[in-house]
């Protein structure tokens, strides 16, 4: 039977897969990459009609029917006119909205490796193993490491938060991404060095957000007008008495700040340490009743085992439990010896532990910012080869990790020794109470110093979050 259409043009079959632009909604298709994508992928789409660029996860459920993920060869389909590829029409459509149990999409569980129906616990773990194994930091040779970096981020706050994660199985990524954007350094900080829960414990590490502020302040200072600014002979800037005003007014208002974030940080540590240390006050018939003794023992041994599994969760423990022991012998020692001499002694001892420890965060500071120089002048000499440049900036990746918990250690300790002395000279408690709190706290604290690294094999959050480094692999094979 003759056709009245002219002969149609064809060419090769491309298989494509269907997707759907994050910014203007338009249904999109894009080629399957080749070799084809692992699942939970993250591709890089452009949309054809607003050309803005958005981020597509990849499973296999979305290839074309027919399509071999073993080969990148073309499977034998028939020729079709010019233009977009339909799918065939018996290809069954996929569903609109997902479940719990069967979400519509798997991308993010994919990219931090975990199943669906992996707890906040899994994921945060997770999280933390592949936020430093990406950190652009740790990666300055890989081009796509800040954008792999992101995209760990954005899945973990999605499957992190309960509401957002529940809109994810249902509807995508599209639908679950919240407003603000995702990354957050400080949240990332917090994360390395005890988590969530250290919280009750220690407070939000301020340290963190002091960095935050003080970076954003360099650039607020780099990105600001071209004008020409006037320095004296040392190379200091000159301001005018009107400029001066205005940044001893900032200084004020910061510091202000920082001292009411202190403050209200604080007591709410008060008020978590006091609640806990009344299992042991309220209970006991005396400071050194046996039976209620051996029970809170017992219990902040096992409170000590379950947080040593956090990030850093053996050293900040040690930390937290020393400035415990201290503060109850102290004020034990101050108001049983004659004439407080004991308390004293242990004052001293205080003193010189802050001593010591100020000291040793400067050297780590100090050390850092020797491998840094070392790799500026190498770089402008130009005798730096690529092995030296790795092996200097994995010094200074260590040196860094170090110095900023060292940094953190000293602060934490600053807070819990102002919120020890609120506890234990509260004068709305009677003396026996203070004692028996003393004794409680010292209790708590020789239990969280006695906590120990496991070492059956098994790595602690610590390890998780080490920079992994050549003397690092090193020191592991020395131990296995």
């Amino acid at each position: 039977m003759s056709s009245a259409y002219p002969v149609q043009p064809s060419r090769q079959y491309i298989p494509h897969i269907r997707s759907q632009c994050e910014h203007c909604n338009v249904q999109v298709e894009f080629p399957v990459p080749s070799p084809t994508p692992a699942q939970g992928t993250m591709l890089r789409v452009r949309c054809f009609k607003c050309q803005s660029t958005y981020t597509h996860a990849f499973y296999p459920t979305q290839l074309p029917p027919g399509y071999s993920t073993t080969s990148s060869s073309t499977p034998p389909h028939s020729s079709i006119g010019s233009g977009s590829t339909p799918p065939p029409p018996n290809a069954r459509k996929g569903r609109k909205i997902g479940t719990q149990e069967k979400p519509l999409e798997t991308g993010y569980y994919d990219l931090l490796g975990v199943p669906i129906d992996a707890s906040t616990d899994d994921i945060k773990k997770s999280y933390r193993r592949l936020a430093i194994k990406y950190h652009p930091d740790k990666n300055r040779d890989d081009p796509n490491a800040e954008e792999k970096f992101k995209e760990i981020a954005i899945a973990y706050q999605t499957l992190s938060d309960p509401e957002l994660r529940k809109k994810y199985n249902e509807f995508g990524p599209k639908e679950s991404q919240p407003e603000g954007g995702f990354v957050d350094p400080e949240e990332i900080f917090g994360a390395m060095f005890g988590g969530d829960r250290f919280a009750p414990i220690i407070g939000q590490i301020s340290l963190a957000k002091d960095m935050k502020a003080a970076l954003q302040e360099v650039d607020e200072t780099e990105g600001g007008d071209d004008k020409d600014v006037k320095r004296d002979a040392k190379g200091k800037e000159i301001l005018s008495e009107e400029e001066k005003a205005r940044k001893e007014e900032k200084v004020k208002k910061v510091t202000a700040e920082r001292a009411a974030a202190r403050a209200e940080r604080v007591q709410k540590l008060v008020e978590n340490l006091e609640r806990k240390l009344s299992i042991f006050t309220e209970s006991a018939t005396g400071p050194y009743d046996p039976d209620v003794t051996n029970s809170w023992r017992t219990i902040c041994q096992l409170e000590a085992e379950d947080l040593k599994k956090e990030s850093y969760g053996v050293e900040l423990l040690q930390a937290i439990g020393f400035v415990y022991v201290s503060k109850a012998r102290h004020y034990l020692a101050t108001n049983q010896t004659l004439f407080g001499v004991g308390g004293w002694f242990h004052n001293v001892q205080g003193k010189y532990h802050v001593f010591s420890e100020t000291v040793s965060t400067l050297r780590s500071a100090i050390e850092l910012k020797s491998v840094f120089d070392q790799i500026a002048a190498a770089e402008k000499a130009g005798n730096l080869t690529p092995e030296e440049k790795k092996k200097l900036e994995e010094q200074a990746a260590e040196k860094g990790i170090q110095a900023l918990f060292k940094g953190t250690k000293l602060e934490i300790e600053s807070v819990l020794r102002e919120t020890c002395d609120r506890v234990l000279e509260d004068l709305t408690i009677s003396r026996p109470k203070a004692q028996m709190r003393a004794v409680a706290m010292q209790i708590l604290g020789e239990s969280y110093v006695a906590v120990k690294k496991d070492v059956d094999g098994h790595p602690d959050e610590s390890e998780y979050v080490r920079i992994d480094t050549k003397s690092s692999r090193e020191k592991d094979r020395q131990r296995s």
